[in-house]
């Protein structure tokens, strides 16, 4: 379904608390409980309402990010999508810790806690959880570096 204005609004404000991310020209369709799509095609809400109660949509639009408690967790996508309005929580990460990162593995970093953007050598990899003892990744593994 798509969110309404004020969902989309206290979507905006969790988006900025974490990452700076200040706007979202595209309109958020929710996909059960947590997952996020932003969709920027000629289909108005109408249209999209009238469409999953005629026909049952698997997927439109991109999915960026996971609403769960409050914090929001971007995909690799919506990192991507949003790169240039993210300026809080980036962790820049060395050679090592890289390679690690796109193997899949979880990171030996203690930083505070909450969710972070990974970084390395002005690229944006991910986002990962900070526990403060480490950084549980969240790399698809599909996307993985074998």
């Amino acid at each position: 379904k798509p969110l309404t204005s004020a969902d989309k609004k206290k979507i905006i404000e969790q988006l900025n608390k974490q990452f700076g991310i200040t706007e979202l020209p595209y309109l958020i369709i929710q996909f059960g409980k947590e997952k996020l799509r932003v969709y920027s095609g000629i289909l108005s809400k109408e249209e999209l309402y009238y469409l999953d109660r005629e026909i049952r949509i698997e997927n439109i639009g991109l999915y960026f990010a996971k609403y769960e408690n409050n914090e929001i967790r971007l995909t690799i996508d919506g990192v991507q999508l949003l790169k240039d309005q993210i300026t809080k929580n980036i962790l820049e990460l060395n050679d090592k810790q890289a390679d690690e990162g796109l193997n899949g593995n979880d990171l030996d970093i203690q930083t505070e806690y909450g969710w972070k953007i990974l970084k390395h050598n002005n690229e944006l990899l991910g986002c990962g959880k900070s526990t403060e003892e480490r950084i549980t990744n969240f790399m698809p593994k599909e996307r993985r570096i074998k």
